[in-house]
Protein backbone atom coordinates (compact mmCIF):
# COMPACT_ATOMS: atom_id res chain seq x y z
CA UNK A 1 0.00 0.00 0.00
CA UNK A 2 1.29 3.30 -0.83
CA UNK A 3 0.99 6.74 0.46
CA UNK A 4 -0.27 9.67 -1.09
CA UNK A 5 2.94 11.44 0.04
CA UNK A 6 5.14 8.78 -1.55
CA UNK A 7 3.35 9.63 -4.63
CA UNK A 8 3.91 13.96 -4.96
CA UNK A 9 7.39 13.54 -6.76
CA UNK A 10 5.82 10.93 -9.56
CA UNK A 11 5.34 14.32 -12.01
CA UNK A 12 9.12 14.27 -12.19
CA UNK A 13 8.83 10.65 -13.81
CA UNK A 14 11.73 10.64 -16.79
CA UNK A 15 9.45 10.35 -19.75
CA UNK A 16 9.77 6.75 -20.01
CA UNK A 17 6.70 6.19 -17.71
CA UNK A 18 5.02 7.43 -20.48
CA UNK A 19 6.32 4.97 -23.29
CA UNK A 20 3.13 3.05 -23.75
CA UNK A 21 0.96 5.66 -23.69
CA UNK A 22 2.07 6.89 -27.45
CA UNK A 23 1.89 4.58 -30.24
CA UNK A 24 6.01 3.45 -30.08
CA UNK A 25 6.41 5.70 -33.30
CA UNK A 26 5.81 9.03 -31.62
CA UNK A 27 8.70 8.35 -28.82
CA UNK A 28 11.12 10.82 -31.04
CA UNK A 29 8.09 13.50 -30.38
CA UNK A 30 7.55 12.82 -27.11
CA UNK A 31 11.01 13.15 -25.91
CA UNK A 32 11.79 16.10 -28.00
CA UNK A 33 9.11 18.17 -25.84
CA UNK A 34 10.74 20.72 -23.60
CA UNK A 35 8.88 20.53 -19.72
CA UNK A 36 10.92 21.66 -16.76
CA UNK A 37 8.75 19.51 -14.82
CA UNK A 38 10.11 16.15 -16.36
CA UNK A 39 13.51 14.88 -15.65
CA UNK A 40 16.15 14.08 -17.67
CA UNK A 41 17.35 10.26 -17.69
CA UNK A 42 20.61 10.70 -15.40
CA UNK A 43 18.74 12.30 -12.93
CA UNK A 44 16.72 9.11 -11.90
CA UNK A 45 19.79 6.51 -12.64
CA UNK A 46 20.69 6.67 -8.47
CA UNK A 47 19.63 4.84 -5.85
CA UNK A 48 17.89 7.93 -4.76
CA UNK A 49 15.49 8.40 -6.85
CA UNK A 50 14.13 4.97 -5.98
CA UNK A 51 11.05 6.58 -4.35
CA UNK A 52 10.17 8.49 -6.84
CA UNK A 53 10.17 5.61 -9.33
CA UNK A 54 8.52 3.88 -7.35
CA UNK A 55 5.81 6.48 -6.87
CA UNK A 56 5.95 6.86 -10.18
CA UNK A 57 4.99 3.34 -11.16
CA UNK A 58 2.23 3.24 -8.17
CA UNK A 59 0.49 6.82 -9.46
CA UNK A 60 0.31 4.73 -13.43
CA UNK A 61 -1.20 1.85 -12.43
CA UNK A 62 -3.81 4.37 -10.30
CA UNK A 63 -4.58 6.19 -13.64
CA UNK A 64 -5.02 2.66 -15.59
CA UNK A 65 -7.32 1.02 -12.64
CA UNK A 66 -9.32 3.42 -11.05
CA UNK A 67 -8.96 6.26 -14.45
CA UNK A 68 -8.54 9.95 -13.62
CA UNK A 69 -10.76 12.81 -12.52
CA UNK A 70 -10.05 15.86 -14.79
CA UNK A 71 -8.43 17.25 -17.93
CA UNK A 72 -5.48 15.45 -16.62
CA UNK A 73 -4.45 12.83 -19.02
CA UNK A 74 -7.42 13.38 -21.31
CA UNK A 75 -10.04 12.43 -18.97
CA UNK A 76 -8.59 9.31 -18.77
CA UNK A 77 -11.44 6.72 -17.83
CA UNK A 78 -9.93 3.51 -15.63
CA UNK A 79 -10.17 -0.42 -16.38
CA UNK A 80 -12.97 0.04 -13.45
CA UNK A 81 -14.93 2.15 -15.27
CA UNK A 82 -14.60 0.73 -18.92
CA UNK A 83 -14.54 -2.56 -18.01
CA UNK A 84 -17.97 -2.21 -15.99
CA UNK A 85 -19.86 -0.86 -19.23
CA UNK A 86 -18.18 -3.57 -20.98
CA UNK A 87 -19.50 -6.46 -18.57
CA UNK A 88 -23.01 -6.21 -16.15
CA UNK A 89 -21.39 -3.89 -13.61
CA UNK A 90 -22.35 -0.17 -15.45
CA UNK A 91 -24.18 0.68 -18.07
CA UNK A 92 -23.54 3.93 -20.35
CA UNK A 93 -25.90 6.64 -19.78
CA UNK A 94 -24.48 9.34 -22.24
CA UNK A 95 -24.06 9.81 -25.57
CA UNK A 96 -20.29 9.40 -26.76
CA UNK A 97 -20.09 6.71 -29.48
CA UNK A 98 -16.80 5.60 -28.46
CA UNK A 99 -18.55 4.16 -25.11
CA UNK A 100 -21.31 3.04 -25.97
CA UNK A 101 -19.53 0.30 -28.71
CA UNK A 102 -17.81 -0.54 -24.90
CA UNK A 103 -21.12 -0.86 -23.77
CA UNK A 104 -22.42 -3.05 -26.74
CA UNK A 105 -20.05 -4.90 -26.84
CA UNK A 106 -19.01 -4.01 -30.19
CA UNK A 107 -15.61 -1.94 -29.81
CA UNK A 108 -14.03 -1.10 -32.83
CA UNK A 109 -9.94 -1.05 -33.04
CA UNK A 110 -10.26 2.69 -33.61
CA UNK A 111 -12.14 3.67 -30.67
CA UNK A 112 -9.91 6.67 -28.96
CA UNK A 113 -11.46 5.53 -25.32
CA UNK A 114 -10.11 1.97 -25.89
CA UNK A 115 -6.81 2.99 -27.01
CA UNK A 116 -6.40 5.30 -23.93
CA UNK A 117 -7.08 2.76 -22.30
CA UNK A 118 -4.32 0.62 -23.78
CA UNK A 119 -2.08 2.85 -23.42
CA UNK A 120 -2.57 3.70 -19.83
CA UNK A 121 -2.43 -0.22 -18.85
CA UNK A 122 0.81 -0.31 -21.06
CA UNK A 123 2.67 2.58 -19.57
CA UNK A 124 1.94 1.30 -16.03
CA UNK A 125 3.28 -2.38 -16.79
CA UNK A 126 6.60 -0.08 -18.59
CA UNK A 127 6.54 2.28 -15.20
CA UNK A 128 6.63 -0.75 -12.97
CA UNK A 129 9.35 -2.34 -15.16
CA UNK A 130 11.31 0.40 -14.64
CA UNK A 131 11.08 0.71 -11.33
CA UNK A 132 11.67 -3.06 -10.56
CA UNK A 133 15.12 -2.79 -12.88
CA UNK A 134 15.85 0.29 -11.10
CA UNK A 135 15.60 -1.40 -7.83
CA UNK A 136 17.42 -4.51 -8.51
CA UNK A 137 20.21 -2.04 -9.68
CA UNK A 138 20.51 -0.14 -7.20
CA UNK A 139 18.41 -1.82 -3.73
CA UNK A 140 17.18 -5.32 -4.43
CA UNK A 141 16.48 -6.59 -0.78
CA UNK A 142 13.57 -4.00 -0.11
CA UNK A 143 9.97 -3.25 -0.22
CA UNK A 144 10.60 -1.44 -3.44
CA UNK A 145 11.64 -3.89 -5.30
CA UNK A 146 8.82 -6.83 -3.98
CA UNK A 147 6.20 -3.85 -4.77
CA UNK A 148 7.43 -3.14 -8.44
CA UNK A 149 7.59 -6.54 -9.58
CA UNK A 150 4.33 -7.44 -8.09
CA UNK A 151 2.64 -4.42 -9.85
CA UNK A 152 3.86 -5.33 -13.24
CA UNK A 153 2.91 -8.54 -12.98
CA UNK A 154 -0.45 -7.37 -12.09
CA UNK A 155 -0.52 -5.17 -15.63
CA UNK A 156 0.27 -8.52 -17.59
CA UNK A 157 -2.75 -10.24 -15.74
CA UNK A 158 -5.02 -6.88 -16.63
CA UNK A 159 -3.71 -6.84 -19.83
CA UNK A 160 -4.39 -10.64 -20.52
CA UNK A 161 -7.81 -10.36 -18.95
CA UNK A 162 -9.00 -7.48 -20.61
CA UNK A 163 -7.35 -7.69 -24.23
CA UNK A 164 -7.79 -10.17 -26.90
CA UNK A 165 -4.96 -12.89 -27.99
CA UNK A 166 -2.14 -10.47 -29.30
CA UNK A 167 -1.08 -7.99 -26.84
CA UNK A 168 2.40 -6.89 -27.69
CA UNK A 169 4.97 -6.00 -24.99
CA UNK A 170 7.53 -3.66 -26.21
CA UNK A 171 10.37 -1.94 -24.52
CA UNK A 172 13.04 0.46 -23.73
CA UNK A 173 16.41 0.55 -24.25
CA UNK A 174 18.86 2.26 -21.33
CA UNK A 175 19.63 4.85 -24.24
CA UNK A 176 15.76 5.40 -25.28
CA UNK A 177 15.52 3.06 -27.88
CA UNK A 178 12.06 1.59 -28.71
CA UNK A 179 12.38 -2.56 -29.16
CA UNK A 180 8.97 -3.81 -30.41
CA UNK A 181 7.97 -6.56 -29.15
CA UNK A 182 5.89 -9.38 -31.15
CA UNK A 183 1.96 -10.45 -30.27
CA UNK A 184 1.50 -12.55 -27.10
CA UNK A 185 -1.46 -14.44 -26.58
CA UNK A 186 -3.32 -14.53 -23.19
CA UNK A 187 -1.87 -17.61 -21.71
CA UNK A 188 1.79 -16.02 -22.55
CA UNK A 189 1.31 -12.95 -20.61
CA UNK A 190 -0.20 -15.03 -17.62
CA UNK A 191 2.41 -16.82 -17.59
CA UNK A 192 4.73 -14.23 -17.86
CA UNK A 193 3.00 -12.61 -15.01
CA UNK A 194 3.57 -15.56 -12.36
CA UNK A 195 7.29 -15.29 -13.12
CA UNK A 196 7.29 -11.66 -12.36
CA UNK A 197 4.91 -12.43 -9.33
CA UNK A 198 7.88 -15.39 -8.12
CA UNK A 199 10.90 -12.95 -8.84
CA UNK A 200 8.86 -10.26 -6.57
CA UNK A 201 8.38 -13.26 -3.92
CA UNK A 202 11.79 -14.05 -4.38
CA UNK A 203 13.12 -10.69 -2.87
CA UNK A 204 10.80 -10.74 0.26
CA UNK A 205 12.60 -12.74 2.92
CA UNK A 206 12.22 -11.88 6.37
CA UNK A 207 10.34 -8.95 7.55
CA UNK A 208 8.98 -8.29 4.14
CA UNK A 209 7.27 -12.01 3.61
CA UNK A 210 4.17 -10.70 4.79
CA UNK A 211 4.44 -7.10 3.52
CA UNK A 212 1.03 -5.99 1.83
CA UNK A 213 3.75 -6.12 -1.61
CA UNK A 214 4.37 -9.55 -1.00
CA UNK A 215 0.57 -10.27 -0.03
CA UNK A 216 -0.53 -8.63 -3.46
CA UNK A 217 2.32 -10.59 -5.09
CA UNK A 218 0.74 -14.02 -3.83
CA UNK A 219 -2.54 -13.05 -4.51
CA UNK A 220 -1.66 -11.48 -7.92
CA UNK A 221 0.07 -14.87 -8.83
CA UNK A 222 -3.09 -16.96 -7.63
CA UNK A 223 -5.22 -14.92 -10.26
CA UNK A 224 -2.88 -15.27 -13.15
CA UNK A 225 -2.65 -19.23 -11.76
CA UNK A 226 -6.84 -19.02 -12.24
CA UNK A 227 -6.48 -17.53 -15.56
CA UNK A 228 -4.08 -20.17 -16.43
CA UNK A 229 -6.72 -22.85 -15.40
CA UNK A 230 -4.29 -24.51 -12.43
CA UNK A 231 -7.25 -23.35 -9.69
CA UNK A 232 -4.97 -26.01 -6.73
CA UNK A 233 -1.62 -24.13 -7.57
CA UNK A 234 -4.07 -20.64 -7.26
CA UNK A 235 -5.17 -22.31 -3.99
CA UNK A 236 -1.64 -23.25 -2.96
CA UNK A 237 -0.46 -19.74 -3.34
CA UNK A 238 -3.13 -17.83 -1.30
CA UNK A 239 -3.09 -19.99 1.34
CA UNK A 240 -1.16 -17.76 3.89
CA UNK A 241 -2.53 -14.78 2.85
CA UNK A 242 -4.80 -13.25 5.98
CA UNK A 243 -8.25 -13.12 4.91
CA UNK A 244 -8.30 -8.98 5.99
CA UNK A 245 -5.42 -7.93 3.95
CA UNK A 246 -5.47 -5.40 0.58
CA UNK A 247 -3.67 -3.45 -1.29
CA UNK A 248 -5.58 0.12 -1.35
CA UNK A 249 -4.79 2.40 -4.56
CA UNK A 250 -5.63 5.54 -2.65
CA UNK A 251 -7.18 8.72 -4.18
CA UNK A 252 -6.12 11.96 -3.55
CA UNK A 253 -7.06 15.19 -4.09
CA UNK A 254 -3.47 17.22 -4.65
CA UNK A 255 -4.25 16.90 -8.48
CA UNK A 256 -6.85 15.69 -10.87
CA UNK A 257 -4.74 12.63 -11.78
CA UNK A 258 -4.99 11.05 -8.50
CA UNK A 259 -8.53 11.67 -8.33
CA UNK A 260 -10.67 8.14 -8.31
CA UNK A 261 -11.81 8.87 -12.05
CA UNK A 262 -14.91 6.39 -11.45
CA UNK A 263 -15.85 8.58 -8.75
CA UNK A 264 -15.68 11.45 -10.68
CA UNK A 265 -17.24 10.24 -13.58
CA UNK A 266 -20.30 8.57 -12.28
CA UNK A 267 -21.06 10.95 -9.27
CA UNK A 268 -19.97 14.32 -10.88
CA UNK A 269 -20.17 13.40 -14.61
CA UNK A 270 -23.00 11.31 -14.52
CA UNK A 271 -21.79 8.90 -17.77
CA UNK A 272 -22.19 5.94 -15.80
CA UNK A 273 -25.06 4.14 -14.10
CA UNK A 274 -24.98 1.01 -12.03
CA UNK A 275 -27.00 -2.07 -13.28
CA UNK A 276 -29.51 -4.16 -12.41
CA UNK A 277 -29.62 -7.49 -14.75
CA UNK A 278 -28.33 -5.86 -17.96
CA UNK A 279 -28.87 -7.78 -21.14
CA UNK A 280 -30.75 -10.65 -19.46
CA UNK A 281 -27.52 -12.54 -17.90
CA UNK A 282 -26.64 -9.46 -15.70
CA UNK A 283 -27.03 -9.79 -12.22
CA UNK A 284 -29.58 -8.39 -9.85
CA UNK A 285 -26.95 -6.07 -8.09
CA UNK A 286 -29.31 -3.60 -7.12
CA UNK A 287 -32.23 -6.04 -6.51
CA UNK A 288 -30.19 -8.31 -4.15
CA UNK A 289 -30.13 -5.66 -1.28
CA UNK A 290 -26.16 -7.16 -0.55
CA UNK A 291 -24.36 -3.99 1.38
CA UNK A 292 -21.33 -5.36 -0.98
CA UNK A 293 -22.99 -3.92 -4.40
CA UNK A 294 -24.79 -1.08 -2.61
CA UNK A 295 -26.42 1.44 -5.20
CA UNK A 296 -28.43 5.11 -4.43
CA UNK A 297 -31.05 6.81 -6.81
CA UNK A 298 -29.95 9.91 -8.40
CA UNK A 299 -32.23 12.50 -8.32
CA UNK A 300 -32.72 16.27 -9.19
CA UNK A 301 -29.07 17.58 -10.02
CA UNK A 302 -27.75 13.66 -9.45
CA UNK A 303 -30.14 12.58 -12.88
CA UNK A 304 -27.23 11.01 -15.42
CA UNK A 305 -26.11 12.99 -18.16
CA UNK A 306 -28.78 11.43 -20.54
CA UNK A 307 -31.45 12.34 -19.37
CA UNK A 308 -33.98 9.62 -20.62
CA UNK A 309 -31.76 7.73 -18.83
CA UNK A 310 -32.25 6.77 -14.57
CA UNK A 311 -29.48 7.30 -12.62
CA UNK A 312 -28.07 5.15 -10.33
CA UNK A 313 -25.06 5.58 -7.86
CA UNK A 314 -22.12 3.17 -6.84
CA UNK A 315 -21.70 3.69 -3.57
CA UNK A 316 -18.33 2.38 -3.40
CA UNK A 317 -16.49 5.07 -4.32
CA UNK A 318 -17.85 8.25 -2.96
CA UNK A 319 -15.36 10.77 -3.16
CA UNK A 320 -12.41 11.72 -5.07
CA UNK A 321 -10.01 10.36 -2.32
CA UNK A 322 -11.60 6.84 -2.30
CA UNK A 323 -9.25 3.52 -2.10
CA UNK A 324 -9.49 0.97 -4.76
CA UNK A 325 -8.87 -2.05 -3.33
CA UNK A 326 -6.38 -3.99 -6.25
CA UNK A 327 -5.98 -7.58 -4.31
CA UNK A 328 -7.09 -8.78 -0.73
CA UNK A 329 -7.62 -11.35 1.71
CA UNK A 330 -11.32 -11.84 0.46
CA UNK A 331 -9.90 -12.28 -2.95
CA UNK A 332 -7.87 -15.09 -1.73
CA UNK A 333 -10.40 -17.37 -0.03
CA UNK A 334 -12.41 -17.18 -3.05
CA UNK A 335 -9.71 -18.39 -5.10
CA UNK A 336 -9.71 -21.62 -2.47
CA UNK A 337 -12.84 -21.48 -2.88
CA UNK A 338 -13.16 -22.20 -6.61
CA UNK A 339 -10.02 -24.60 -6.36
CA UNK A 340 -12.44 -26.76 -4.03
CA UNK A 341 -15.28 -27.05 -6.15
CA UNK A 342 -13.13 -27.88 -9.27
CA UNK A 343 -11.52 -30.80 -6.70
CA UNK A 344 -15.44 -31.56 -5.74
CA UNK A 345 -14.54 -30.26 -1.99
CA UNK A 346 -18.12 -28.87 -1.58
CA UNK A 347 -17.85 -28.83 2.57
CA UNK A 348 -14.52 -26.67 1.84
CA UNK A 349 -15.58 -24.59 -1.08
CA UNK A 350 -18.57 -23.31 1.47
CA UNK A 351 -16.55 -22.84 4.13
CA UNK A 352 -14.30 -20.46 2.18
CA UNK A 353 -17.17 -18.86 0.58
CA UNK A 354 -18.73 -17.86 4.02
CA UNK A 355 -14.84 -16.79 5.07
CA UNK A 356 -14.80 -14.56 2.46
CA UNK A 357 -18.36 -12.93 2.64
CA UNK A 358 -18.04 -12.68 6.44
CA UNK A 359 -20.01 -10.99 8.74
CA UNK A 360 -22.52 -11.61 6.12
CA UNK A 361 -25.57 -15.02 6.80
CA UNK A 362 -23.59 -17.97 5.65
CA UNK A 363 -24.81 -19.84 2.58
CA UNK A 364 -25.86 -23.44 2.40
CA UNK A 365 -25.01 -25.89 -0.45
CA UNK A 366 -27.44 -25.12 -3.28
CA UNK A 367 -27.68 -28.85 -4.15
CA UNK A 368 -26.15 -29.04 -7.61
CA UNK A 369 -23.02 -28.37 -9.91
CA UNK A 370 -24.54 -26.05 -11.98
CA UNK A 371 -25.98 -24.29 -8.80
CA UNK A 372 -22.36 -24.15 -6.88
CA UNK A 373 -20.54 -22.36 -10.39
CA UNK A 374 -23.34 -19.85 -10.06
CA UNK A 375 -23.28 -19.28 -6.46
CA UNK A 376 -19.06 -19.03 -6.62
CA UNK A 377 -18.90 -16.79 -9.78
CA UNK A 378 -22.16 -14.47 -8.18
CA UNK A 379 -20.21 -14.15 -4.93
CA UNK A 380 -17.11 -13.08 -6.37
CA UNK A 381 -19.01 -10.49 -8.31
CA UNK A 382 -20.79 -8.98 -5.13
CA UNK A 383 -17.22 -9.05 -3.37
CA UNK A 384 -14.61 -8.48 -6.10
CA UNK A 385 -17.40 -5.84 -7.62
CA UNK A 386 -16.05 -2.64 -9.68
CA UNK A 387 -12.59 -3.76 -9.01
CA UNK A 388 -11.77 -4.85 -12.23
CA UNK A 389 -12.47 -8.44 -11.81
CA UNK A 390 -15.71 -9.23 -13.73
CA UNK A 391 -14.11 -9.31 -17.39
CA UNK A 392 -11.46 -12.19 -16.44
CA UNK A 393 -13.91 -14.26 -14.56
CA UNK A 394 -17.21 -13.93 -17.46
CA UNK A 395 -14.04 -15.08 -19.94
CA UNK A 396 -12.76 -17.83 -17.71
CA UNK A 397 -16.41 -19.22 -17.63
CA UNK A 398 -16.39 -19.42 -21.44
CA UNK A 399 -12.96 -20.73 -21.87
CA UNK A 400 -12.87 -23.04 -18.22
CA UNK A 401 -16.65 -24.09 -18.02
CA UNK A 402 -17.65 -24.44 -21.22
CA UNK A 403 -20.40 -21.48 -21.03
CA UNK A 404 -21.68 -19.87 -24.11
CA UNK A 405 -20.86 -16.29 -24.42
CA UNK A 406 -24.41 -14.87 -24.83
CA UNK A 407 -25.27 -17.15 -21.47
CA UNK A 408 -23.03 -14.63 -19.39
CA UNK A 409 -22.38 -11.50 -20.61
CA UNK A 410 -25.04 -9.07 -21.19
CA UNK A 411 -26.80 -9.80 -24.60
CA UNK A 412 -30.45 -9.86 -26.69
CA UNK A 413 -32.03 -6.10 -27.94
CA UNK A 414 -29.72 -2.97 -26.82
CA UNK A 415 -31.41 -0.13 -24.96
CA UNK A 416 -30.66 2.40 -27.84
CA UNK A 417 -31.73 0.20 -31.00
CA UNK A 418 -29.98 -2.44 -32.17
CA UNK A 419 -28.30 -5.68 -30.00
CA UNK A 420 -25.31 -6.49 -27.98
CA UNK A 421 -22.71 -7.41 -29.93
CA UNK A 422 -20.33 -10.55 -29.70
CA UNK A 423 -17.67 -9.27 -28.75
CA UNK A 424 -16.07 -11.03 -25.32
CA UNK A 425 -12.77 -8.87 -24.70
CA UNK A 426 -11.27 -5.49 -26.17
CA UNK A 427 -9.75 -5.55 -29.37
CA UNK A 428 -6.37 -3.59 -29.21
CA UNK A 429 -6.23 -0.04 -30.66
CA UNK A 430 -5.10 0.19 -34.39
CA UNK A 431 -2.50 2.90 -33.80
CA UNK A 432 -0.36 -0.15 -31.89
CA UNK A 433 0.43 -1.48 -35.84
CA UNK A 434 3.02 1.25 -35.72
CA UNK A 435 4.65 -1.48 -33.98
CA UNK A 436 6.18 -3.48 -37.51
CA UNK A 437 5.78 -6.89 -35.38
CA UNK A 438 1.88 -6.50 -35.03
CA UNK A 439 -1.16 -6.66 -37.41
CA UNK A 440 -4.05 -7.24 -35.40
CA UNK A 441 -5.49 -9.41 -32.84
CA UNK A 442 -4.43 -13.27 -32.74
CA UNK A 443 -7.82 -14.10 -32.26
CA UNK A 444 -11.14 -12.64 -30.55
CA UNK A 445 -11.86 -15.78 -28.85
CA UNK A 446 -12.20 -15.51 -25.05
Amino acid sequence: MRTNANRRGRARLWALAALAALPLAACDTLLDVDDPDVANPGSVENEAALPTVLAGAVGDFQVALAGTGGASNGNAEGLLNLSGIFTDEFQYASTFPTRLEIDQRSIQPTNSTADLLFRNLQRARAAAARSAALHLRFHPASAGTVESYALEGLSLVLLGETYCNGVPISTFTADGQSQYGPPQTNAQLFETAVAKFDTSLSFAGGALATSAAAQLARVGKARALLDLDRPAEAAAAVAGVPTAFTYLVRGSENTNRQNNGTFALQQLGRRVTATNLEGGNGLPYRASGDPRVAQLRGTGSLASSDQGVPLWLQQKYTSRTATVVAASGVEARLIEAEAALRAGDVATFLAKLNEARAPLPALADPGTAAAREELLFRERAFALWLTAHRLGDLRRRVRQYGRGSETVFPTGAYYRGGAYGPDVNFPIPVTEENNPEFQQCLDRSA
